[in-house]
Formats: structure tokens, C-alpha cells, sequence
């Protein structure tokens, strides 16, 4: 919101630079910058044409003298609309533009030009809100003016703005009046506010007004008879190109300029095309028509309706039925109380976010809900000379009940850390404008329609240190017992495993937690609930993930579509869940995706592609690292979808499943244009939760080890993991570790048979072991194996 300083003037005087107001304000919470609009301009005047022709050397252009006042100068113009006896804007000889252009003397095919006749766009003012009569030509003065007379003051061009960044709680500052209090409280200046005056007495007029829907908390409107839709003056059209609004008729300017006043939005009908009015939600896909734009609206939409027509989604636009226009000779305006979030959602589902949504969404102050209408009718007597002006119409009455606060002294000055006296914060209060009790130090706090954003003892602390000033806050340091900081046991464990990953190589991802609906069930293995979003920006991000990986894998596409194939990433952060409340559960997750050489192939070495093993390598590597208190295996799996039915294994915790590792199915792999890729994925609330092993360091031991190897002839469907844990099963105390080092399948194998070798280490840490030990022990191996798994010693 742009607070013109011109406009300010007329509720508060303050002989602060505009600079030193915008700081003044962000010091009080509402960021804010000084706006200096005609801050480059010079030798801009208004001048009179008293003479045209056409160039003798182009078909468009012509030679114009024009009077700037204590000379004629002639004036080579090119623009479509230039024509005798106007009143324009001229830019003299050494006159200065926007972005520093300067205009000099010269000529144009020949023929003398001494300055430039301009446009409002070529003097700053944005396209958008210029006049559309003046869009592809000069800007012409609709009444006489002095030659020679500086524009700037004409325009609005010498005016200063602070343009205030409003936050959402804050929609009081979205009017004149709401910034005047802001503005005034800071400098304790209250702001004096004049209300409408009305000539002559309000008709009554019979106009039905229903309303149906409880999202409407009030309604009424005025009509005026007789009136003469023209422009409006200069002095509003200016206000309103300051404030990014574009000057269309005196109608609409009306409206426009007492919504950026009071913060009341205001919407105008043409009142002979009104039948009643009915406020009520739309019929589903109902299509209506806005400047020639189908619009479909949606049965949370709540509409303004005459018989069978839309007048209005309520809030948000106006369609073509019984819009204002030239030949209008009634015009009814309406003042509306609109429920906030739901002309969020009309806007949002419809992208047609404005001044008037922008009011509502942030809330309005309800007290000026008549009086904006009182001043639509002044402002209408002046410009619009209607012959007859209606009583309000009232649809619905808005009973406001003003909010009360209660707070103590005490409790004040013990939360801002300093000593106010009662008189002190009450001042603060009636600089606000809001009405004090005082018992005491007990103190009651009323605070007006506008300010929608207080409702509890906090917000009023907020406010006396706010406009008390937190640059006089005393610096003081900590009292009380400290702690010392650090990361909770979680986070520890996470960055464990973090730190595993990135010691092996390993780039950390950082992802968006919206994907689109394929994408979130791509992966979602454990088949949760889906979390859709009520109001997605787009289709590619309606859902919250349930899983890493779809990402990953995007990242792995990305990176392999600008040549570099050999990635390495992981991403360590949360998915979602439905869960029974609104809020959905949120799992931690770490995951991965590898793709590409291990070895790069150089003058004395082969390349070497990631393999699974390789990767659940670097699955075991963080898992040990992590220190889990639980029994991790890999069991063999073809179950997860989009995963190689070969080359997957799920990883259980003490027969639990926490995670998968494996090869992206070779067909997902070409519907995602990446080459062979491996994944692994892990919850880390489920491994957290197993806890930690102790640790005791050992010595080093003492006595030497035995060691044996074991070759097998095992069918090829029999796996090698089941084999080692049978092994460890079977090997007595004694045995420290096995080892697979050989697998075999080809010429002189039997089909359907591999050959497997193991190095088996047996070690006694307190005595050293004999021979017959680890006989007694290998043959206990051997023997199970045989027994279980129908194995042939080699």
C-alpha cells in the first residue's frame, strides 16, 4: 500500500521527510521504503497547441506549434491522437525522463523539433494504469490549463509515497484512514477524520435484498438516480494511477478511490438491470462472463445474483451483466461484509487475486461499512450530479461487537522488560485510538473495528513496546540457571548416518515435498494414505511424498541430461502420511540413488559400474556406523514395484522391515531417461527407535586365529546369506568371521547349480586354539549344510 504524503497531509501534518517516516514505521513493525515518483523528472510543462499540419516527409507524423508559456515552439509529434487546440504535456529542450533520458533539439526528417510531446508512460506512470483512451498516444488535459505551468503538480509527479509491505494481519493499513492512525500514533499525532456531508434528504426505494448464505456478515448498498457517467476530475485520476489503479469512468473511479480511503471495497451495478438482489452460493460449473472471459464457477463460491444472472463472485469480480457503462443513468453501489477466507479460496481457485480480495482476505474495518457508502454519495454529488440518492439498502445488518482486552500494569512492564507507568501506556493506547478503563492497574483495552488483529493480553504488550519504541529497549543480560546447548539424541542419530554417507563419497540433495499423484505412488512401499493439498498451484504438486526416491531419481535424469553420469546423492528429510487429525504424520526418511562408474577407466585401470552389492556396501557401511542394537539382514524381494525383481532385497531390523535397497526396474528406468541406476531408502524413526549397542573396547588378541575354507556345490536359488547365517549358526564360539570369496556358475558346473567358496576365521581371544577345536567345529558346518540345504563339499 502506497501512502501518498499530499493525501496524509489531509489527516495528520507531520514536516518529517518522507525518508524519515519510513523508517520511523519499520521501526514499529510494518516494513516500509519512501517512494519519490517525479524524483528524475525536470522541464516538464503543460503546453497548448495552436497550430498543426502535416509532415511533409511521413504520413503519420505532424508539425505542431505550441504555446509553453513565454514562447511557441514548434514540436515534431508523431502519436495518433495529437490534434488542435489541446492541452499536453511537453517535455522542453534539456528536459530530463525516467532511466536519465534527456531530450534535446533536433530534427526529424528535416523538420525543427525543440522538445517532445509526451505520454503519463513516458513520465513513469506504468501502462496498466494509464487511461486506456491515452494507451498508443499523448496524455491531453481534459480541461484547459496554464501553458508553462510545471505538470508535476498536474500529475500527482511531485508527490512522495511510503510504501508500506503490509503483513496479513495487518489489512487496517490497506486505507488512508487506517495508515493515517499507523502513521499518526508513531508521531502521537491523532489523525482528524471529516465525516461525508449530504445534501438534501435520501429517497426510499423498495429493492429486495436476500441473503442466503451464512458467509456474508453483512450487506447494504445506495442508489443513485439520474447520474452522467463521464471521466473523473484530474485530482482522483492521478490518485488513482499512484496506487497501480487505472482511472476508467467517474463510476468506477468513485468506487475505486473509496475503497484506497476507507479500505471498504465497493462494487457498482447498473441499478436498470437489477430485479432484487440474492447473495447465495453458485450452482456447480455455472459459467459466467468477465471482459469477454469465461469464468467456471464452483459451489463454494458465493455469488451476487439478480433473477438468473450473476451480478458478482462476491469479492472477487464483476461479470458483463449490468456492468457500469457510458449510456448508465442509475447506479446502485454496494458495501458488503464478506467472510475473509472465503473470498481467499474464490480468489485462489479462480487466479483472479485483486484490491478488492486483497481487503477482504486481510479483513476490513467493519465500522466504515455505512459510512463508505455516505462518502460514495458525496463524492457522487460533485462529479456524477445524480438527481436523487437512496436511503441504505440493507441486506443484512453487521452487528460489530467491539473487542475488549484485559491486562495489568504489571504484567505489561514485566514482559517488555521495563518500567511504564499507567499513564505512559495509556497514552500509547489513546494514541491507537483504542478506549481505556483503568482500576487500578487493572486495565481494560476496547480496540476499534479496524484493528482485527487484536483479540489477547499479548497483542497489547506488542503494542506499547511497538509504539513505545524497541530502539529504547535496555539491553540486559540472561538471568536464571543456563543449559548447555546442544542436539538432542535424534539429531544425533541422524547426522550420524548424514555423516556415514557423506564420508563415502556421497552429495547431499536438498528436494520439494510436493510431487505430483504418480509420483507419490510410485514408491510409497508401505501404502500409506495419501496427503492431498486443497489448493495445489499445479498438478505436479497436489501431494505431500511418501517417499525420496521419485525425487532422486529426478535429480539423477537432470544431471545425466547435462552429461554428467556419474551421480552419487542422497537426501535425508521427512514424508508424509494421512494421519486421523488434519495434521499428517511425518516420518523421517534417508535415501539414495547411485548411478554410473565406480572406477573411471584411465591408462592403468578398467572402469567399473556401480553394482548392487556395491551400493547395499554403502547401506551396511551407515547401518554399522549407526550402532543399532537390533539384527539387520537382507532378505532377496520382488515384490516392490519399479524395482529390478533380481537385483532388490529388503532390509529388516530384528524381522522387521526398514528400508529396501536395489535396481530401478528397467522400465521406469526408460520412462525416467536414466541409465542404470541403484536406490536404497531407510526409516530413521523406525531405526532410532531399536537404540544403540554398547560398545567395550578389546584388546588386540593375543592368539593366533585358524582359518578355513569351505566350497560348496549349492543350487543356484539357494542364497548366500542364509548359508553364512547357518554357518554362524553352527561354528560354535569360536568362529569370528566368514567370507564368501568365490562364486561359480558355467562349464563343469551341473546346470542349475553354482559354486560357492567361504574363508571361515576361528579365533579363542584367551587361549590358544587347537586344531581338533576347529575340526570339531567345521564339521558341525558342514554337516548342517548338507542337512539343510542338500549342499556337495567340494
Amino acid at each position: 500500500m502506497k501512502i501518498s504524503r499530499n493525501w496524509l497531509n489531509e489527516y495528520i501534518q507531520l514536516n518529517q521527510s518522507t525518508a524519515d517516516i519510513a523508517n520511523k514505521i519499520s521501526l514499529t513493525g510494518i516494513e516500509s521504503m519512501p517512494v519519490y515518483i517525479g524524483k528524475d523528472l525536470s522541464n516538464l510543462v503543460v503546453g497548448h497547441i495552436t497550430k498543426i499540419e502535416d509532415h511533409p516527409d511521413s504520413d503519420h507524423m505532424h508539425i505542431c506549434q505550441v504555446d509553453v508559456g513565454e514562447k511557441e515552439i514548434q514540436i515534431v509529434c508523431g502519436a495518433p491522437n495529437v490534434a488542435l487546440d489541446q492541452y499536453v504535456i511537453v517535455a522542453l529542450d534539456g528536459a530530463t525522463l525516467p532511466d536519465g533520458v534527456k531530450i534535446k533539439k533536433g530534427k526529424l526528417r528535416g523538420e525543427e523539433s525543440n522538445g517532445m510531446i509526451c505520454g503519463l508512460d513516458e513520465l513513469g506512470v506504468k501502462v496498466k494504469n494509464v487511461p486506456e483512451e491515452f494507451h498508443n498516444g499523448i496524455y491531453v488535459f481534459d480541461e484547459a490549463q496554464k501553458p508553462g505551468e510545471s505538470v508535476l503538480d498536474l500529475l500527482g509527479l511531485s508527490d512522495e509515497m511510503v510504501d508500506l509491505d503490509i503483513t496479513p494481519n495487518r489489512g487496517d493499513t490497506l486505507g488512508m484512514r487506517g495508515a493515517a492512525w499507523e502513521i499518526g500514533a508513531t508521531y502521537d499525532e491523532k489523525p482528524n477524520f471529516v465525516d461525508p456531508k449530504l445534501s438534501g434528504s435520501p429517497k426510499n426505494i423498495d429493492l429486495d435484498i436476500d441473503v442466503q448464505s451464512d458467509k456474508v456478515n453483512g450487506y447494504q448498498a445506495v442508489v443513485l438516480e439520474d447520474v452522467k457517467v463521464g471521466k473523473s476530475p484530474l485530482w482522483m485520476q492521478r490518485r488513482l494511477w499512484n496506487q497501480d489503479i487505472q482511472p476508467t469512468n467517474a463510476v468506477l473511479d468513485i468506487a475505486n478511490y473509496v475503497m484506497i480511503e476507507y479500505g471498504q471495497p465497493i462494487q457498482a451495478y447498473d441499478y436498470d438491470k437489477i430485479a432484487g438482489l440474492k447473495l447465495q452460493n453458485a450452482e456447480t460449473q455455472e459459467v459466467i462472463m468477465s471482459d469477454g472471459t469465461e469464468v467456471k464457477l464452483s459451489s463454494e463460491d458465493i455469488v451476487v445474483m439478480s433473477g438468473e444472472d450473476v451480478l458478482s463472485i462476491a469479492g472477487v469480480l464483476d461479470t458483463d451483466f449490468a456492468k457500469v457503462t457510458e449510456d448508465t443513468k442509475n447506479v446502485l453501489f454496494e458495501s458488503a461484509v464478506f467472510d475473509g477466507a472465503t473470498v481467499r479460496k474464490e480468489a485462489q481457485r479462480h487466479d483472479l487475486r485483486n484490491n478488492s480480495s486483497n481487503r477482504f482476505e486481510k479483513g476490513i474495518d467493519t465500522s466504515l461499512n455505512g459510512l463508505a457508502l455516505d462518502r460514495i454519495v458525496e463524492l457522487s454529488e460533485d462529479i456524477l450530479n445524480p438527481s436523487d440518492y437512496s436511503q441504505h439498502i440493507v441486506g443484512k445488518e453487521y452487528n460489530y461487537s467491539p473487542t475488549t482486552i484485559s491486562a495489568t500494569v504489571t504484567r505489561i512492564n514485566s514482559l517488555i522488560g521495563i518500567e511504564l507507568t499507567t499513564d505512559e501506556i495509556i497514552n500509547i493506547f489513546d494514541r491507537l485510538g483504542f478506549a481505556t478503563i483503568v482500576d487500578g492497574e487493572n486495565l481494560k483495552v476496547t480496540v476499534p473495528a479496524r484493528r482485527n488483529d487484536m483479540s489477547i493480553e499479548a497483542d497489547l504488550v506488542e503494542e506499547v513496546i511497538r509504539i513505545y519504541g524497541y530502539e529504547n529497549l535496555v539491553g540486559t543480560l540472561p538471568t536464571g540457571k543456563q543449559t548447555k546447548g546442544g542436539y538432542t539424541d535424534k539429531r544425533e542419530f541422524s547426522n550420524r548416518l548424514r555423516y556415514s554417507l557423506l564420508s563415502q563419497g556421497m552429495d547431499e540433495a536438498v528436494n520439494f515435498s510436493l510431487l505430483s499423484k504418480k509420483e507419490v505412488e510410485d514408491f510409497n512401499v508401505n501404502e500409506t494414505k495419501l496427503v492431498h493439498l486443497l489448493h495445489p498451484m499445479t498438478e505436479d504438486h497436489e501431494y505431500l511424498r511418501t517417499s525420496l526416491i521419485p525425487s532422486l531419481v529426478k535429480n539423477v535424469a537432470y544431471n545425466q541430461a547435462r552429461k554428467e553420469f556419474n551421480v552419487r546423492l542422497f537426501d535425508q528429510e521427512r514424508i508424509f502420511e494421512k494421519g486421523h487429525s488434519d495434521r499428517p504424520n511425518e516420518i523421517e526418511y534417508i535415501s539414495g540413488a547411485i548411478s554410473g562408474n565406480i572406477v573411471d577407466k584411465s591408462w592403468n585401470q578398467k572402469e567399473q559400474k556401480v553394482d548392487f552389492y556395491y551400493v547395499k556396501g554403502i547401506v551396511e557401511e551407515m547401518i554399522s556406523y549407526a550402532n543399532l542394537d537390533a539384527n539387520i539382514e537382507f532378505e532377496a524381494t520382488s515384490d516392490i514395484e519399479n524395482l529390478h525383481p533380481g537385483q532388490t532385497a529388503k532390509i529388516t531390523a530384528n524381522g522387521k522391515m526398514i528400508g529396501f535397497v536395489g535396481k530401478l526396474h528397467p522400465q521406469y528406468q526408460d520412462e525416467m531417461n536414466v541409465n542404470d541406476t541403484y536406490v536404497f531408502e531407510l526409516n530413521v524413526d523406525q531405526l532410532f527407535a531399536f537404540g544403540s549397542k554398547v560398545i567395550q573396547s578389546q584388546p588386540a588378541p593375543k592368539y593366533p586365529s585358524i582359518s578355513r575354507d569351505l566350497a560348496l556345490l549349492v543350487k543356484k536359488d539357494i542364497l548366500s546369506g542364509d548359508i553364512i547365517k547357518d554357518i554362524f549358526n553352527n561354528g560354535g564360539k569360536y568362529l569370528e568371521d566368514v567370507e564368501i570369496f568365490d562364486v561359480y556358475q558355467g562349464d563343469n558346473i551341473e546346470r542349475g547349480y553354482k559354486s560357492l567358496g567361504y574363508h571361515l576365521v576361528f579365533l579363542n581371544r584367551s587361549d590358544t586354539l587347537t586344531d581338533e577345536e576347529v575340526e570339531q567345529s567345521f564339521d558341525q558346518i558342514k554337516d548342517s549344510l548338507v542337512t539343510k540345504f542338500a549342499v556337495e563339499i567340494r
